[in-house]
């Protein structure tokens, strides 16, 4: 019988990374410069090796998710995944935010957009990004909105790992953890409101996010009918994107 899939999160300063296990492990997300000492502690706590990863899956291109995934991959040996469309960006070190959503993100911007060192991923994708091969019951799909290359991962679980696509309350999740929110920083409205509409059609029950939650499906959901969705067309009516 295969092992059902386990995802542990880890709590990092700036943002969410995530141990994800079933036949094997993987690691989504490596927080920003500076965390790999606090992934590898985690990774400790669950009797993981650094070795033991079979990939290293990031949810998009941004400092604050790639910024530890060099000295990640240099203990565990493992492949970096990303996909192709945030790769300029992963390279180039340096972020691209986009349009700023409200008073919150412009008084955040200078905390968290800073230079990181740059990131080369070894696996690009472009299409649907099956994890069998590399031992856990998912598949990663495009989700576009937050940035290019977003990306979230559907798990045979019902579980979901969406990154940036959406965040949970307020001040990074500090608050309110559990509340679904729109993100500090849209790329694009359009995209992000066809990337919402594939996740709710494919049903999770609980989506783990870049910051906050673990959010509840059906909060989302009820979130999205009230009034997100509404919002998130007005202001790519607004943007033009």
């Amino acid at each position: 019988m295969r092992p059902s899939t386990v995802i542990t999160p880890i709590k990092l300063p700036l943002a969410n990374a995530y141990l994800v296990q079933g036949e094997r492990a993987l690691l989504v997300d490596t927080g920003a410069p500076g965390d790999a000492a606090r992934i590898l502690q985690a990774l400790r706590r669950a009797r993981v090796a650094p070795t033991d990863l079979a990939l290293i899956l990031l949810t998009h291109g941004h400092g604050d998710h790639v910024g530890a995934a060099n000295e990640v991959a240099a203990a565990s040996g493992a492949p970096v995944a990303l996909h192709r469309a945030d790769d300029a960006m992963a390279r180039s070190g340096r972020n691209v935010l986009g349009i700023l959503n409200g008073l919150e993100a412009r008084l955040i911007t200078p905390f968290v957009n800073k230079p990181f060192t740059p990131v080369a991923a070894s696996v690009l994708f472009d299409a649907v990004f099956d994890l069998t091969p590399y031992g856990v019951a998912g598949r990663v799909i495009a989700t576009p909105g937050h940035t290019p290359g977003s990306v979230s991962i559907l798990f045979d679980t019902g579980d979901a790992i969406v990154g940036d696509l959406l965040m949970g309350g307020r001040l990074g999740g500090a608050l309110y953890a559990s509340r679904p929110q729109l993100h500090y920083f849209v790329g694009n409205f359009a995209q992000l409101h066809a990337s919402m509409e594939t996740i709710l059609a494919a049903q999770p029950q609980r989506l783990f996010v870049g910051h906050g939650g673990p959010l509840a499906a059906d909060d989302v959901r009820n979130w999205w009918q009230r009034g997100a969705n509404a919002q998130v067309v007005a202001r790519r009516a607004v943007s033009g994107g």
